[in-house]
């Protein structure tokens, strides 16, 4: 059976302490890992790959598509990006805080800023078909399948060496 696999899940949202802790953790080793770990150069770098939020998502499939249901709310369609690269559906963009200039804001509880999903197709996935819906900030990316192809048989010549 067929199965999507997440090629990388950032478990910042839900565990927030232990996520910190860890990503500092990995900064410290990651960062002794290169030559000329003193300078600290390469850290900016790796901070800015990690997505600042990561929306939930669903996948499905019945006999003709998978299905990709990933909750987006107050990001308009223009901010998405989706892209199929070796065989991998990455699905990233921004949500945009629009708290207008001089607001003082006192509870802000809503995630804000980039995000980026990705999963591995399964084989039989047909990526030059690929369509994606926006509809009440759920996106929905519909993945047709490829029918099976059927077994020919053909007959070959044996040749005198």
């Amino acid at each position: 059976m067929p199965y999507f696999i997440p090629v990388r899940k950032n478990m910042r949202d839900n565990y927030q302490g232990v996520s910190r802790l860890h990503d500092d953790i990995d900064r410290l080793f990651g960062g002794n890992m290169y030559p000329g770990h003193w300078m600290r150069q390469n850290w900016p770098e790796r901070v800015a790959e990690q997505p600042d939020i990561t929306p939930q998502l669903d996948v499905t499939a019945n006999g003709e598509a998978y299905f990709v249901h990933i909750e987006l709310p107050g990001v308009s369609p223009e901010d998405v990006n989706i892209k199929v690269a070796d065989n991998v559906l990455t699905i990233s963009g921004e949500k945009k805080n629009e708290t207008a200039e001089g607001v003082r804001v006192f509870v802000q509880e809503r995630g804000y800023g980039t995000f980026s999903r990705a999963l591995s197709l399964p084989e039989d996935a047909d990526a030059e078909r690929i369509r994606a819906f926006a509809k009440d900030g759920v996106l929905m990316v519909e993945i047709p399948r490829r029918k099976p192809e059927e077994a020919r048989t053909r007959t070959i010549e044996v040749q005198r060496g």
